[in-house]
């Protein structure tokens, strides 16, 4: 399917409402919403938590909508709020609000910065967002989002989490420009390219390959690593290097590569033309998943897919990779990578046996 269509260049809209009321997040299992249609077998909560005007009606603007496609989560916010279930803590001068707060690094960089292009945040008096379903609707703020809300000059550490019912005094909703397995709004291409530019120009990173230290949906990644290293990608695990050292390589490299998942997301910091390489996985058998043939679009990279197969198991056949890579790249794999490769991670292993325990303490 060609993702040209879904990517929409209408204006960003905003709202600024007074008076309005924010309903308090809430998780609702499946078994506890009966009057709500079939979900797909990977379904797994209902979400509450939204804006409605002075009036009691539902702001459109601020709901997540969810469930759609493979999505795990839904909106089931009602469209109008009765009289009796209005009201709460009132907040005095103006709000913005960021709409769901996501910890995962893939729906963060894609959902949770599609709200943050009003670029006067900084002169807000408060900043309020919903949690989600992921860590049980927990907030779990990392470097990352801490960096990349800097850049964008959002200080997502005055964020307030809204749990109980809260009146604003006035409060801004700007739109969501990426709707989760829907659309996203070409504005977005601006926002990621205001996080590049602090990165790009430096000296060029060569081929990378994003790998990760375990994977369910692919089960032999270090043979697919060895693959990568032979035709010379420097196998780079992204979460065990800061946010800005990780930019740095996206905005410079010369072939990003990676198995399917968050990490090839990040071909939205790369530069448009950028080749980019990505293998898939039991979740990603024949094609890359629509959030990431969304993003190809978006970032107008150069983008390859190798499939993954229809077997059974969880491991591709790295021969397949190997020619598909061969093809891809017009070019013979060398063994001399391989053998330091393979000696990095003997060379891992042994140091993290030679560690001594950490004593508990007493």
């Amino acid at each position: 399917m060609s993702t040209a269509k879904h990517i929409v260049q209408t204006e960003p809209q905003y709202l600024t409402l007074r008076d309005a009321i924010a309903t308090p997040f809430a998780l609702v299992a499946p078994a506890d919403a009966p009057d709500q249609p079939p979900r797909h077998s990977s379904f797994k909560a209902y979400t509450k938590g939204c804006l409605y005007d002075s009036d009691g009606a539902r702001v459109d603007l601020s709901v997540r909508v969810g469930g759609i496609g493979g999505d795990q989560a839904a909106s089931i916010d009602p469209e109008v709020l009765p009289p009796e279930q209005r009201g709460g803590s009132w907040l005095t001068g103006r709000t913005l609000y960021l709409g769901t707060f996501m910890n995962h690094y893939g729906h963060f960089i894609t959902e949770s910065l599609s709200r943050y292009w009003r670029q006067e945040a900084g002169a807000f008096d408060h900043i309020v967002a919903y949690p989600f379903m992921h860590n049980d609707g927990n907030i779990l703020v990392r470097e990352f989002h801490r960096y990349l809300a800097r850049l964008l000059d959002v200080p997502i550490d005055r964020m307030t989490i809204l749990r109980s019912q809260t009146v604003f005094d006035e409060i801004v909703v700007p739109e969501q420009l990426w709707t989760y397995n829907v659309h996203v709004n070409a504005h977005m291409r601006e926002i990621y390219g205001r996080i590049s530019a602090r990165h790009a120009g430096k000296r060029p990173c060569g081929r990378i390959f994003l790998s990760r230290t375990n994977s369910s949906r692919l089960g032999n990644l270090p043979a697919v690593e060895d693959v990568f290293a032979s035709f010379g990608f420097r196998v780079v695990y992204p979460e065990r290097i800061s946010i800005a050292d990780q930019l740095t390589l996206y905005a410079n490299c010369e072939i990003l590569a990676g198995p399917s998942g968050s990490a090839m997301h990040n071909c939205l910091f790369a530069r448009p033309g950028l080749m980019t390489i990505e293998v898939g996985d039991v979740r990603a058998r024949r094609n890359p998943v629509f959030m990431q043939r969304i993003a190809n679009e978006l970032a107008q990279v150069d983008a390859h897919f190798i499939p993954f197969g229809e077997g059974k198991d969880v491991r591709i056949d790295p021969k397949i990779v190997k020619k598909r890579l061969r093809d891809i790249l017009s070019e013979l794999p060398r063994r001399g990578p391989v053998l330091l490769l393979r000696l990095k991670r003997k060379w891992g292993r042994l140091k993290a046996r030679s560690k001594p325990a950490k004593r508990a303490n007493a």
